[in-house]
């Protein structure tokens, strides 16, 4: 279990640097274009092209948010009697 939590970090710090070299290459950033994006641009691409992606990406969000409260959850039985009570002792 220590190896594979060695593993997923030396991973995560590998994946960190090909990310920081990838968007800091000069052949990203020498073409600048002329043309300003505006807001209405960025709501057509988001509600045009990116549509799905979205969607999909709301739907593993909520599905996560449900899962994290489930998880939360503590059942022991002193809670739920104190739940169903309302602290007062029978």
């Amino acid at each position: 279990m220590r190896l594979l939590s060695i593993l997923a970090r030396v991973g995560l710090v590998f994946l960190g640097a090909v990310l920081v070299s990838a968007v800091s290459a000069d052949i990203v950033w020498e073409d600048s274009s002329d043309k300003e994006i505006t807001t209405s641009d960025l709501a057509s691409a988001l509600f045009g092209e990116w549509a799905l992606p979205l969607l999909a990406l709301g739907f593993l969000m909520a599905m996560a948010m449900v899962g994290a409260a489930y998880l939360v959850r503590d059942e022991r039985l002193v809670n739920l009697e104190w739940e169903l009570n309302g602290g007062e002792k029978e």
